[in-house]
This record gives structure tokens, sequence and C-alpha cells, in this order.
């Protein structure tokens, strides 16, 4: 994936995703708040309309409580029919439009006992029994009560009529329309009655409670029941039973329609009201009925876009609001569109300025990886153009730098290579130039060996018979190293492979090498120089120690003689001059040459090879044969350096008269 791809894709997630997010969270929080608030209200009216009955119960129960007053009525007999009947119309009122019936039954106090103080539960008190046939010792029968009195108000209303147009018949008038009319008007003021208590609702259910608990009310569907006192004592109970349809019309005409809701009622039997008959199947098609009953439980219920809220109230009814959120809900989401629909629009003007500004950064990226592929081939010259001075241009600068940084290494590599290569061949002349071979002549037989560094040096040892028979023997060490030491110690060579033959003054020859190579040579270049002539048969070694190391002369008879110096180093300090030293050569001797870079190496630790263990080791190895003590000296040295790397050249020359 590219660059640019992944940027866009950033930008995506990064805005279009949270936005999404923000919008579907906004949308759900608002129907979340939007349906708590839709229950809270509906619940609210739903406990009102369960009030409102609860209030016209208690209306009709106190007016029952007023009706059947029996001051004044023989102890257990109850009110007259007729005078109940005579007051029934102006106690109810204007309640009458919702009782169909009222009834009254009257309950005779047991011989000898208190009267019960709490209302019979219905139905009625059970008909008197009879005298059980051969009753025991002829026990008294109990009294049998007063019947009850019943009033069937429709039925009164209807007389009334009667009575109404009897009496308007002689004058001609037909009042039947007047009393119905009257009736129907009694429905609106019974409905102003409640709405004017509706303002304190909450006070006139306190004081309906109060007042059905002092009443001993019990409402049982559409059945009101109280008990009625006398002197403090129950002595009866009145029932009334209500007009549902119209009483539930009552109660149910206040619920709030202003959002389309329908206010419904469920009796015990599972009926179905509301105000308005077209609202029946829009309620059947909810499935209002076992609906309502899972509402009526505390949890509103959805159904589609309605919500349902409904409480049971003490009688056994369900009151409930049907609330439409369809429309409340298409709007939400209608605004959650058109907030996404302008968000999506500002991404969009986002993106079309991103995609520009992804284009130059890739381009910058692209020129980049351009470059970085010319470096990879080699092209070290490449360069790419710095277009901004932001990070970008930043970057684009430090690639150049970086370029022209390899370039440069790139030259300095390759003159090392060049300088290596020419090293490589110096040391390969050097090689050549110092004797491969052993020399035997006469009685003596002579070898060397030479252990590189990694550099050129200036170690060098040599070998070779004089035209008089006699051996030439030189071991020397420039100071430095590098080409030119190697290059003073090849001239040092051939000067004095070319003079030795011709000079056999060993001092002589010293002091003018010294001279020449102080006038030939910059300061502070010299060397150290072991310069000896042997004479085999006379047994005799002359030499000049011109600075270098002690060299060693193992007696076969034992011992070890050190050759040391006989003046300064050459061309260090010139014109000192130098002496010829002698020493006689036996039959079994051993001559040991060496250079600064055997004694001198060190290994891991620091530590230098030091004189001590090279005499160490030649008196343990000095009967051993040359090639013996080589190989011994040149083990001893690299096991004792280890992995420690070599800084000097070291050099090993052994030479024995055989007996």
């Amino acid at each position: 994936m590219s660059l640019r791809t992944r940027l866009i894709l950033a930008f995506f997630l990064l805005s279009v995703v949270p936005l999404s997010a923000v919008t579907l969270f906004w949308y759900v929080s608002s129907v979340q708040a939007f349906e708590r608030a839709a229950r809270r209200e509906s619940m609210q009216a739903a406990t009102d309309m369960g009030r409102r009955m609860e209030f016209i119960a208690t209306d009709v129960g106190r007016k029952m409580d007023r009706l059947f007053e029996v001051a004044g009525m023989p102890e257990g007999e109850g009110p007259e029919p007729d005078a109940v009947r005579a007051r029934i119309a102006p106690m109810l009122g204007e309640t009458a439009a919702l009782v169909e019936r009222v009834e009254f039954h009257p309950m005779p106090p047991p011989p000898g006992a208190a009267h019960p103080e709490s209302l019979p539960h219905r139905p009625p008190f059970p008909p008197p029994s009879a005298r059980e046939p051969g009753g025991r010792g002829g026990a008294p029968q109990p009294p049998i009560p007063p019947k009850p009195v019943v009033v069937d108000v429709p039925a009164l209303i209807a007389e009334a009529k009667r009575a109404a147009r009897a009496g308007a018949g002689s004058a001609g008038l037909d009042i039947g329309p007047l009393v119905d009319g009257a009736l129907d008007a009694s429905l609106p003021a019974i409905e102003a009655g409640i709405a004017a208590a509706a303002e304190a609702v909450a006070r006139e259910a306190g004081k309906s409670a109060a007042a059905a608990e002092k009443l001993q009310l019990q409402l049982s569907g559409r059945e009101i029941e109280i008990a009625v006192k006398k002197d403090g004592r129950v002595v009866g109970k009145a029932n009334a039973v209500m007009n549902l349809e119209r009483t539930l019309h009552t109660v149910l005409a206040f619920a709030r329609r202003d959002q389309g809701e329908i206010p419904f009622a469920i009796d015990r039997q599972g009926a179905v009201y509301t105000p308005d008959p077209i609202h029946r199947s829009q309620l059947a098609s909810l499935g209002i009925a076992n609906a309502a009953n899972v509402a009526a439980e505390g949890s509103p219920y959805r159904v589609g876009d309605w919500m349902l809220v409904a409480r049971r109230d003490a009688g056994g009814f369900v009151f409930g609001i049907a609330r439409p959120i369809g429309d409340s809900l298409r709007e939400i989401r209608r605004m959650s569109w058109r907030n996404l629909s302008v968000g999506l629009a500002m991404i969009a003007l986002a993106c079309i300025g991103i995609v520009p500004i992804s284009h130059r950064m890739t381009q910058h990226v692209s020129s980049l990886s351009a470059g970085v592929r010319q470096l990879a081939g080699g092209d070290f010259s490449a360069r790419v153009a710095v277009r901004s001075s932001d990070e970008f241009g930043a970057l684009a600068t430090a690639f150049n730098r970086m370029a022209a940084d390899l370039e440069r290494h790139q030259t300095l590599l390759v003159e090392q290579e060049r300088l290596r290569r020419e090293l490589e061949l110096s040391r390969q002349i050097q090689t050549e130039m110092l004797p491969r071979t052993p020399l035997r002549l006469g009685a003596a037989e002579i070898k060397g060996v030479s252990i590189p560094a990694r550099e050129v040096g200036g170690d060098f040892f040599n070998y070779f018979a004089l035209p008089d028979g006699r051996l030439a023997l030189l071991v020397g060490d420039v100071s430095g190293k590098g080409v030119g030491a190697a290059l003073l110690m090849a001239n040092v060579q051939a000067t004095l492979r070319a003079r030795m033959p011709l000079e056999t003054d060993l001092a002589r020859l010293a002091d003018a090498l010294d001279a020449e190579i102080d006038a030939n040579t910059p300061r502070g270049v010299y060397l150290t120089l072991f310069l000896g002539i042997l004479d085999v048969d006379r047994g005799m070694l002359r030499y000049v120690n011109a600075g270098h190391n002690p060299q060693f002369l193992l007696r076969a008879r034992g011992g070890i003689l050190p050759l040391s110096t006989t003046g300064m180093p050459i061309a260090l300090y010139p014109g000192h001059g130098y002496a010829e030293s002698e020493v006689a050569i036996e039959a079994g001797d051993l001559l040991f040459f060496y250079t600064d870079g055997l004694v001198e190496a060190e290994n891991e630790t620091g530590e230098m090879f030091g004189a001590d263990r090279l005499q160490a080791l030649l008196a343990d190895e000095h009967e051993q044969h040359i090639d013996t003590v080589l190989e011994r000296a040149e083990g001893a040295i690299r096991t004792f350096r280890g992995r420690a790397e070599p800084f000097d050249d070291a050099t090993l020359m052994a030479l024995r008269i055989n007996r």
C-alpha cells in the first residue's frame, strides 16, 4: 500500500469513522432521551386516569353513605325502600348518570355478639337458615334479616320521564327530549367537576384514599361497596354498580391527545375502552390486551412506532396511553442524517484539499526513493531537488549531504584500496628480498624467518657468502612503518650487499652508511643494524651492533653470551663513530639473531614477551636443529600473543656451527 493511500485511509479513519460514531451516539442518546420523556409523560397520564377513577368511586361512595343514613331506624331493620327511592336522585345528583343500580343489605345483629367493625365481602349475607329438623333442645332460630333495598337507577330515571310526560300531557308539551337532554348534559358537568379536581389530583387522591379508608370502601371492577354504620357499628352494607361505559368515558376524556395519544382502559374481562371508537381498530392492531398487561407490570412496551405505558389500579382496571413516536423518531433520524451529511460534506471538502497535499508529500518521497536507488546502484553523484523548507526539505538536504559524504568516502575507499594493493605489492617485494632458503657454508648452517604484521615494516635479515669464503650476516630494523620504511630497508640491503665484499672494516662501513643515510633521508629517520662477518674456518665472528638488540651466542658447553651494542643507531645521532667487536665461535655453538618485534610482542592484556622469556626458550632449545629452534620460537610468540594483533614485524635468524 502506497504512502498516499495510507494517508487518505488514515484521514478517513480519523474523520469519517469518529463522525459516524458521534452521530450514532447522538441519535441513540436523543432517542433514549425522547423515550424517557415520553414514558414519564405517559406514565403520569395513566396515573392521573387511575386517580380520577378512584376519585369518582370515592365520590359515589360518599354520596351513598349519606343516602343510607339510618338514624332513628329500628334495630335490625333497613331503611324504607320508598324513602330510599325518594332520596336517591337528589343525593346522587349529577353522579346518577354513572350509576346503574344501588343496593342496601342490612345486617341483623347476632344475639349476644358485638357488631362487626369491618366490612363484609360479597356475596351478600346468606339467607337465614331454617331450623334443623329435630333440632336439639328447641334452640331459638336466628332473626330473619330485613330484605335488601334495590334501586334500579335507569328504571327510576325512566319513571321520572313518564311522570314528567304525564304531568305535561295536559298542557300539550313533550318534555321527554328535555329530560334526555338533561341527563346527557350531566356528563359534561361531571367531567367539569373532575377537571376542576384534576389540578390538585395528588391532593384529591390523598383525600380519596383517606375517605375510602374512612368509608371502608371497596372497588372491585364495576362495583363499589361501602359499610353503613350506626353509632359507630356496622349495620349493613351498600353497593353500587357503575355504568362502566360512561364512567370510563368520563375518566378517559381528560387524557392528553396533543401528540396523537390514545388513552385506553381494560377491565377485568379484557374489554378495551377508548373515548373514540375509531381508535379501537388501531389498538387492536397493536395487540393492546397482551401489550397493556405487560406494560402494567412496570416497564413500557414498544410496538413498532408506538409506545404503550399502563398501570393497574386497585379496582383491577388497566389504564394506559398508546403514544405514537414514529414521527418524532423519524424527525430525530432526519436530523441525524442531516448532521452526518453536513459532516461528510465538510470531510469531502477536506479530502479535496488533502489529495494534492498527499501528492506533494508522496512526490518528495518518490524523489528520495529514486535518489536512494541511484546510490544503491553505485551512482554517488545522485542528488535530489530541495523544493521546500519543511521536514521534507530538511530530509532532502540531509540526503544530499549523505550522498556527498558517500561520494567522498567512496573516493577514499578507492584510494585506500589502491594503497592496500601497493602495500601488498611492497610486502611481496620485501618478502622476495629476504632469503627464502637456508644457507650452508662449510660447517655453518643458517636460516631466517619473518613473522609479518598487517603493515609493511622495515625489518630485514640477510645472509650471503663473500668472495673470499666468509659469511656476511645482516639483521636490521628501520624506524617507522609503511612504504617509506620498506624503501629505506631495501636501499640499505642493496647498499650493504654491494659494499661488504669491498669493505672489510665493518666500523668504517657503518660510519659511511650513517653519514649517507643522514644526508639523503628526512630528519628522524634511522635504523638499528647488526652487521657481522663470520670466518667459518677460523671460527671468528667480527661484528658491529649499531643500536640493535643484544643478539645471543649460545655456547655448546653452556651459557649465553649477549652480543651487545657497539654504537648508536644509524643516522640517529650521526658522526659518533662505531667500534668493531669480535668473538670466537666454536663447534656446536648457536647464534640467534632477532629484531625488537619479537621481544616487544604483546598479548591481550598488554604484557610484552620480553628478552627473559626468549633467553629461557633458547636455553631449552639450543641443542636442537636450527629449524626446530626457529619453529619453537615462532610458536611461542604466537601462543603468547593469542588473539592480539601484531603491531610490528618479528624477524628471527639462527646460525649453528656443526661439529
